[in-house]
């Protein structure tokens, strides 16, 4: 699959911010600091479980006592503590061989969403792709997605809200679209088929 020209680094950031968004509905204005912080988790390849654990105990301990959140440094020492942990439990550990690594594609085909039947067809054909081994490309796919969902009100307040959120410098339209996709991959629950 070649890469698409945002790359997985803003994907990455921006599950975070949804994430915090969808969850707790914490939003803030989402400073280059914070940027930069989000990229630098990014790099370091933390896992996405580890993020959400940190962010999940960090909220629970500031509404504990009433402190709101206004940046991604308040996440910065739980971040790197929880992936400490994750690194140290790592070491030495045999990796087990999955059941089934399709599992994931099977049961979202399965329990199919109805607002997506219109690419039905599209997300079969790209399965059976990956399961003959052959080449796959899930840009035609994800261009038609964000084309079919381009007037919803509900994807669009949230991206605005995004962008609004974002240093002016960061309001790129392939961060937009970025957030847009990622948005729609994760109402409906489509897993990860590259």
């Amino acid at each position: 699959m070649t890469q698409d020209p945002v790359g997985k680094d803003f994907d990455y950031i921006i599950r975070i911010i949804q994430y915090l968004d969808q969850r707790y509905g914490i939003r803030f204005f989402i400073s280059s600091s914070d940027f930069d912080l989000l990229y630098r988790w990014w790099e370091k390849r933390i896992p996405d479980a580890v993020i959400r654990e940190s962010l999940d105990r960090v909220v629970e301990r500031r509404r504990s006592r009433s402190k709101p959140l206004a940046h991604f440094a308040a996440f910065s020492n739980e971040v790197r503590r929880n992936y400490q942990s994750f690194l140290n439990m790592s070491i030495g550990r045999e990796r087990s061989e999955n059941g089934d690594e399709h599992a994931e594609i099977r049961n979202f085909l399965a329990q199919y969403p109805p607002a997506l039947e219109f690419m039905r067809s599209d997300f079969e054909t790209l399965f059976s792709r990956r399961l003959q081994g052959g080449p796959i490309d899930p840009r035609p796919l994800q261009e038609k997605l964000l084309a079919h969902f381009m007037n919803d009100n509900e994807l669009n307040a949230k991206s605005a809200w995004f962008l609004q959120n974002l240093s002016p410098h960061l309001r790129r339209p392939e961060i937009e679209q970025k957030y847009r996709l990622n948005y729609l991959l994760g109402k409906f629950a489509v897993p990860a088929f590259d």
